[in-house]
């Protein structure tokens, strides 16, 4: 059965003479130009569409790169270990071939339609993962160094490293998370309600409590921790959680979409700050001189700095927006006149 029922020839096109459908293809298979990271669409799609085709042309599902993406992760954080410069460069571009595939799954994911909650949280999970092991290894590779802005060779990490290590792990998974929130909430006014960028508690509750017997415990579990995901994002955007339900509930004055929009595109791209490309290429830096130490401040203060003030500029806009688009005085007097009358 061919991939696109409509025609086999359309296939032989796609991989026949790319060149005419290349910007068109790629910009079918990204999310939207506000939200995307400018690496991304600079660098890594462009690269990316064409392992695309190949991944489409095998049959290759999404799900499928994520899980090779992990692979590259992970061999490139092992690469990581050794203080050997030729080895650390193998490492890094293991790793900046494994943000290339992570590139390409969401782009077969689009291109194929065959995008889901599943390969959503599979995603975020790999990248979690591929972070974690990065952290490991940086501490296993730390314990013998020196701890910066003490004397020579007086102080060493030694097991403190390990602090160091849960907290930077503790704190970049509430970055990254508070990042994916607010991208999501923008393509949700953007493009309308969608299981794949944006998700509500309830909702999960509700899909978990009507899950049928047979549903496997994988699938039970992934979608548990997507709750739990979901519910600490919830409770750290509470203004943004009234502006949903004055959104969902149909009664709020026309343009709200658009007002939240228009100031949301001023600060969209500082979720990407928060996001791979600033965090990791800082770190290769930071790693091929030797001073990975450092990694850890840029986290601690300005990824952290920057976080909480993109949370608290946009809480300030949905707490705008809740009390300048709820329905007027006049009209709720009226709701409460009707349901008195009922």
């Amino acid at each position: 059965m061919p991939l696109y029922p409509d025609s086999q020839n359309r296939i032989n096109t796609l991989y026949a003479s790319v060149s005419g459908k290349l910007k068109a293809e790629i910009q079918a298979a990204r999310k939207s130009d506000e939200t995307d990271d400018p690496i991304d669409v600079l660098v890594y799609d462009p690269i990316a569409i064409h392992l695309t085709h190949f991944f489409i042309k095998i049959h290759c599902s999404a799900n499928a790169v994520t899980l090779l993406s992990l692979l590259f992760g992970i061999s490139g954080s092992i690469l990581l270990y050794p203080k050997d410069l030729l080895l650390n460069l193998a490492g890094i571009a293991c790793e900046i071939f494994a943000a290339i595939l992570d590139c390409c799954d969401g782009q077969v994911a689009r291109l194929t339609h065959s995008g889901s909650r599943f390969g959503r949280i599979l995603d975020g999970a790999v990248d979690m993962i591929n972070y974690l092991a990065i952290y490991i290894v940086l501490g296993f590779r730390m314990m013998d160094e020196p701890v910066p802005f003490t004397s020579p060779g007086s102080v060493f990490w030694s097991w403190r490293i390990w602090i160091v290590i849960a907290l930077a792990i503790f704190l970049h998974a509430g970055q990254a998370r508070m990042a994916d929130y607010y991208r999501g909430l923008h393509l949700y006014f953007l493009k309308g309600r969608s299981e794949d960028y944006h998700s509500r508690a309830k909702d999960l509750k509700a899909e978990i409590a009507a899950l049928p017997a047979g549903t496997s415990f994988f699938h039970r579990l992934c979608l548990k921790a997507y709750l739990l995901y979901t519910l600490a994002q919830e409770k750290s955007t509470p203004h943004s959680q009234q502006l949903l339900t004055l959104a969902e509930s149909g009664k709020a004055r026309e343009g709200l979409a658009a007002a939240y929009l228009d100031h949301s595109r001023k600060i969209i791209q500082v979720t990407n700050v928060l996001s791979y490309n600033l965090r990791t290429y800082t770190l290769f830096l930071f790693l091929l001189f030797k001073r990975e130490g450092y990694f850890f401040l840029f986290v601690f203060v300005i990824l952290e700095g920057i976080k909480l003030l993109m949370t608290a500029r946009y809480e300030a806009i949905a707490a705008r927006l809740c009390a300048e688009y709820a329905p007027s005085s006049s009209s709720q007097a009226e709701s409460k006149a009707e349901r008195r009358d009922r």
